[in-house]
């Protein structure tokens, strides 16, 4: 029984398994979606990991599931290979904080 998991894709889930973290590599939205349901109903998942870019894919109604699931977290996070248009580091720790505490915040550099 994992407490993380990373479902990404198999580069980036090399980096994830030397951290330590179970992983289960997935190459399009419809494996991560059905993997993300398997993590949804196992009582010890309590972060997951997901590639970014598969999870934008996924259709809006289960963006809304997973994102809004209180246990196990899901955050989304960029792949090794960033695509184009993915979320910088900054955006995803401002969505986190967002979530986190309620309320909108602005990172300054």
């Amino acid at each position: 029984m994992e407490r993380i998991w990373a479902l990404t894709d198999k580069e980036t889930g090399i980096g994830f398994r030397l951290a330590g973290i179970a992983t289960r590599a997935v190459s399009t939205p419809a494996e991560l979606a059905c993997c993300a349901e398997g993590l949804l109903s196992d009582p010890g998942a309590q972060v997951v990991l997901v590639d970014e870019t598969l999870f934008r894919q996924l259709p809006e109604p289960a963006q809304r599931r997973i994102e809004g699931n209180e246990r196990p977290v899901f955050v989304a996070v960029p792949s090794a290979g960033r695509a184009a248009g993915a979320a910088r580091p900054e955006e995803i720790v401002t969505r986190l904080m967002q979530r986190a505490i309620g309320y909108q915040i602005r990172i300054r550099r």
